[in-house]
C-alpha cells in the first residue's frame, strides 16, 4: 500500500506559509553565500596574476612572504639558471607598488600596482595580445579594465586617450585596456614596457631599475621533474632568492591571506553568523508548523508511531524546506556576485563545490532546527497533547 507523502503535505498543504519559510531560509542561504563569497574573493584574487603565468617554475625573494611585499632578486640569477639543463626559457616580470602614484587631471593622487609586459605568450592577459603593439611608443601604457572607478580613469576609450594622465609625476598615455582584476592590496593596474620602469622609477632596486627582478617565470624541457629542477635552482643562490612551482606560490599567497590577516578571519566568522541566523529563523517556522499540528502528531502517536517516524518525518520536512529556500538563493546570489564583482573588480565565484558547500550548511541548519523544533513532541505522553 502507497504511503502518503505526508512530510511534503505538511509543507505546501498552506502555500503562503511554505513562501515565507523558504524566504527565510533563503535569506540565510544568501548571507552565508556572501560571506563566503566574499572569503573566497579574498583567497582568489591575490593569486590572479599568478594564474595568468605560463610557466613551469616561479622565482621570488626569500623574504617575499606574499606577492605586494617589495622584495626583489636580481636579474643575474635567471641568467645564470639558463646554464642548467632543464631549464629551456626564463623571463623576468617586474612589479612596482611603492613607487607607483598615479593622478588624473582633477583627481587626487593614488597607488596603482604597475607590471612589465613580457615577451609574448608568458601571460595569457584577456586583451593584450590585441594591443601589445601600441606599447612601442615611449610613455605608452594599458589599464586594467577592472581598476576602480576612484581613479577617475573614463569608461570611453576615446576620452581615456584624451586624459591628462601621470605616473609618478610624469606624464603617460593609456593606449588600450586588459582584464587581470583586482584585490585586496591592489586597487587597480598598469601595464608597461619594461624599460619604461627606469624612466618612471629610477630609484627603484638602488638605481638599477631592470637589474632587479620581482617573479621570475622559468620553463622547463618537458620529461623533466619540477620538484628537482627548483631545488636545484634554489642552491644557485639560496639567500637570494627562492624557485619553486607556480601552484606552491599560489599555494603560499593563500595560506598567507587565510591564516595571517585578520579579514579571512571576519568572513568566516560572518558565515557561523549566517548559519546561526538560519537556525533561529528555520526553528521558528519548523516549531510553528509542529505546534499546529500537535493534535494531529498526538493521535498517530497513541495509534503506535515510534519516535523514529517522527524524526524521519522532520528530516524530510527541513531537507524540502532547505531545497525551497537553496534554489531562489543561488539566482538571487548569482546576480548579487555578479553587480559585486562589476562594482569592486574583485572575483566572485560561483561555482559548484562552493555551491554545494552551502547547500549542505543550508540542509544543516534546516535539519539542526527541525530536531530542534521536535524535541516536545518526542518527549510528550500523547495524551498530553490533546
Amino acid at each position: 500500500m502507497r504511503r502518503t507523502p505526508l512530510a511534503w503535505k505538511n509543507l505546501v498543504n498552506e502555500p503562503r506559509r511554505l513562501f515565507l519559510a523558504a524566504a527565510g531560509v533563503g535569506f540565510a542561504a544568501v548571507l552565508m553565500f556572501t560571506q563566503n563569497g566574499f572569503r573566497n574573493a579574498l583567497l582568489d584574487s591575490p593569486v590572479q596574476l599568478i594564474e595568468l603565468m605560463e610557466c613551469d617554475l616561479v622565482a621570488i625573494s626569500p623574504a617575499r612572504y606574499m606577492l605586494p611585499v617589495d622584495q626583489r632578486f636580481p636579474k643575474d640569477l635567471l641568467r645564470r639558471a639558463m646554464s642548467d639543463p632543464a631549464v629551456s626559457e626564463v623571463e623576468p616580470l617586474l612589479i612596482e607598488l611603492w613607487l607607483a602614484q598615479v593622478r588624473v587631471a582633477g583627481k587626487k593622487s593614488r597607488p596603482i600596482r604597475v607590471v612589465s609586459v613580457p615577451e609574448p605568450g608568458w601571460l595569457k592577459i584577456r586583451g593584450l595580445s590585441e594591443v601589445r603593439h601600441k606599447l612601442q611608443p615611449p610613455g605608452a601604457t594599458l589599464i586594467d579594465s577592472k581598476t576602480r572607478s576612484e581613479y577617475g580613469f573614463a569608461n570611453d576609450d576615446a576620452e581615456l586617450a584624451s586624459q591628462v594622465i601621470e605616473l609618478a609625476g610624469k606624464r603617460i598615455h593609456v593606449v588600450g585596456r586588459v582584464t587581470i582584476g583586482t584585490d585586496f592590496a591592489n586597487e587597480g593596474t598598469l601595464m608597461v614596457q619594461e624599460r619604461e620602469f627606469a624612466e618612471y622609477f629610477p630609484i627603484r632596486g638602488n638605481g638599477r631599475p631592470l637589474e632587479v627582478v620581482d617573479v621570475g617565470m622559468i620553463r622547463i624541457h618537458e620529461g623533466e621533474d619540477p620538484a628537482k629542477v627548483a631545488a636545484r635552482l634554489t642552491e644557485l643562490a639560496p639567500r637570494m632568492w627562492r624557485v619553486l612551482s607556480r601552484e606552491d606560490l599560489q599555494r603560499q599567497e593563500t595560506d598567507f591571506w587565510k591564516g595571517q590577516t585578520p579579514v579571512g578571519k571576519i568572513f568566516l566568522i560572518g558565515t557561523v553568523m549566517g548559519f546561526v541566523v538560519g537556525v533561529i529563523i528555520c526553528y521558528q517556522i519548523l516549531f510553528t508548523s509542529l505546534q499546529d499540528a500537535m493534535p494531529e502528531f498526538a493521535t498517530l502517536k497513541a495509534m503506535g508511531y515510534p519516535n523514529r517516524y517522527f524524526i524521519g518525518l522532520v528530516t524530510q520536512q527541513s531537507v524540502y524546506l532547505s531545497l525551497f529556500g537553496f534554489i531562489p538563493a543561488v539566482i538571487v546570489t548569482w546576480g548579487l556576485f555578479w553587480g559585486l564583482e562589476h562594482f569592486s573588480g574583485l572575483p566572485m565565484r560561483l561555482t559548484i563545490p562552493r555551491g554545494l558547500l552551502v547547500l549542505g550548511l543550508t540542509t544543516s541548519m534546516c535539519l539542526i532546527s527541525g530536531l530542534l523544533a521536535l524535541r516536545k513532541l518526542l518527549r510528550a505522553d500523547p495524551a498530553s497533547l490533546f
